[in-house]
Formats: C-alpha cells, sequence, structure tokens
C-alpha cells in the first residue's frame, strides 16, 4: 500500500524575489552590473523572477503588435499604462522570454542605444 503522505504536497508558500528594470534616467539606483533599477513595479519595463530557487525566468514589456516596448520611442509619453478602450485591456504586457534577449534590452535600456533594441527584436523573432 502506498504511503498517503507521498501524495500530500508541502504548503510552504513560494518564495519570489522579483529584480525590475528601466529606462536610464527612471532608475531609483544602479545594481552592480550598472545597469538602471527601480523598486516600483509600474515603472518597471523587464523583469527577472527566481521562484523557490530555480533558475530565474525573465520578462520584458511588449506592445499589443508583438513589439518590444521602446520607451525613449517619439509616440511613447503616457502610454506605458494606457488601456485599450475598445478591447479593455492593457496596451502592453509582459513577455517570457530568454536570457540572451534580456540582456539585449537591457543593454538598450541602459545605452539608449536602439541597436540593442533591433538586436533583441530580431532575436525574438
Amino acid at each position: 500500500m502506498a504511503d498517503i503522505n507521498m501524495f500530500i504536497q508541502d504548503n510552504k508558500p513560494d518564495t519570489r524575489t522579483v529584480e525590475c528594470f528601466t529606462v536610464l534616467g527612471d532608475q531609483t539606483y544602479f545594481d552592480s552590473k550598472d545597469r538602471p533599477r527601480t523598486d516600483d513595479e509600474d515603472k518597471a519595463l523587464a523583469k527577472s523572477v527566481v521562484i523557490n530557487n530555480k533558475p530565474p525566468k525573465f520578462y520584458i514589456k511588449i506592445g499589443t503588435y508583438g513589439k518590444i516596448y521602446n520607451p525613449i520611442g517619439l509616440y511613447t509619453e503616457g502610454h506605458s499604462q494606457k488601456f485599450l478602450a475598445k478591447i479593455g485591456k492593457k496596451q502592453f504586457e509582459y513577455k517570457e522570454v530568454n536570457q540572451k534577449v534580456f540582456d539585449m534590452y537591457i543593454t538598450f535600456l541602459k545605452t539608449k542605444n536602439l541597436a540593442w533594441l533591433n538586436n533583441a527584436e530580431r532575436e525574438m523573432a
């Protein structure tokens, strides 16, 4: 007969660590790798999430058409929290990406060099 304890899961809460990244100029502080960071998740453009000491998952802000969000673009003023009126959802969402795309996007946020944003978009495709 199987032990009943084998089927009972631990009810321990998940430990979750979130690192939030933002564009140069909006940062609260710089981390040890000189990347612009923020404590405010509403200002975050990229996130690194670690749950229960597993390998981190990386997320970046994506627009409605699947393009990576450019906070220094011509028409970005005030649009980061905008809702799409007709369908009632946020204009931007976070998408899980691999570490290479994440690192390219963080470099773009740090340097404001559009070549890094273009490389990140190509790598996602």
